[in-house]
């Protein structure tokens, strides 16, 4: 595999962690609330149509508050990584592979790591759904149940390039599902997390499943039916590192890789001092899709 193939994979798994994240240890969580619904069925699906990293601007980044701090450079628990502002004032924002993607983008001659992922859902090889189940109210739900899974397929696309809603997809049979109790709607916003989550992802021939922990999502309906929000979260350091290493990466680079994401890690400080997972802010755009079958 070329370097810069690579770099591109690697950016790919960064995201996708980044996109459902890791909590910071020591966070307290409110017990899970379990939803009432009928096994199996759907109320809605959304399928993930666009996905691209959150952009750090002038210390500004949408995203979420991981690990319950606003860190600068003295706070050893974030491993010394400063902390961004929300655009609507949330202080206390992780997004730190924020400050790795312009090091990635630089080793693929300047490729948008964004246009990578929006190719491979185009072209069906990354497709995600987001299932809704237990809707009583479509804006106000205090307890949805919400399961995430890949799907396969070949996207219609529209005459902007952007796939079209009211589609029917296949079930993965080899992807693994997440199912997440204790979502909410208000105001027509959906709130996911945290909770465990695992993320699918294929990026070129790469295929493979991120776990994260504490995962949190939020999304937003849009007036034409669709959803827009962020997913965040972290991604731990060593399971990057163990897909990298089974991608036959050669050993000079995987060393370098290594240190990069070590480097960069402000997540789940360890004993020695050392953060274990690296803070990631994806945005996602859904529309409305359907499935040929349920479980």
């Amino acid at each position: 595999m070329s370097a810069r193939n690579t770099s591109i994979l690697l950016a790919a798994m960064g995201l996708s962690g980044a996109t459902l994240a890791t909590g910071a240890a020591g966070c307290v969580q409110e017990p899970v609330a379990m939803c009432t619904s009928a096994p199996g069925q759907h109320d809605a699906v959304i399928l993930f149509r666009g996905i691209t990293f959150t952009r750090e601007a002038m210390g500004t980044s949408d995203g979420f508050d991981l690990d319950g701090r606003t860190s600068d450079r003295t706070d050893l628990a974030a491993c010394r990584k400063i902390d961004f502002v929300a655009p609507d004032g949330r202080v206390g924002i992780d997004n730190q592979i924020s400050q790795l993607l312009p090091l990635i983008e630089e080793q693929t001659g300047g490729l948008r790591l964004d246009d990578v992922l929006q190719t491979a859902i185009d072209n069906g090889q990354l497709l995600i759904a987001l299932e809704l189940i237990g809707v009583d109210d479509p804006m106000n739900d205090p307890c949805v149940t919400v399961r995430l899974r890949p799907v396969t397929g070949t996207p219609l696309l529209g005459t902007d390039g952007r796939v079209l809603p009211g589609q029917t997809f296949d079930l993965d049979p080899a992807g693994e599902v997440t199912t997440v109790e204790g979502a909410e709607l208000v105001d027509g916003v959906l709130r996911v997390g945290p909770a465990p989550v695992a993320l699918p992802v294929q990026v070129l021939d790469a295929r493979f499943t991120l776990h994260v922990e504490d995962a949190q999502m939020r999304l937003d309906r849009t007036d034409d039916g669709g959803w827009q929000g962020v997913l965040g979260g972290g991604i731990s350091v060593d399971e990057m590192i163990q897909v990298a290493q089974g991608l036959t990466i050669p050993d000079d680079l995987m060393n370098a890789v290594m240190l990069v994401l070590r480097t960069y890690a402000d997540l789940e400080r360890d004993t020695e001092g050392d953060c274990q997972a690296i803070s990631a802010t994806l945005a996602v755009d859904g529309v409305a899709a359907f499935l040929y079958a349920d479980e």
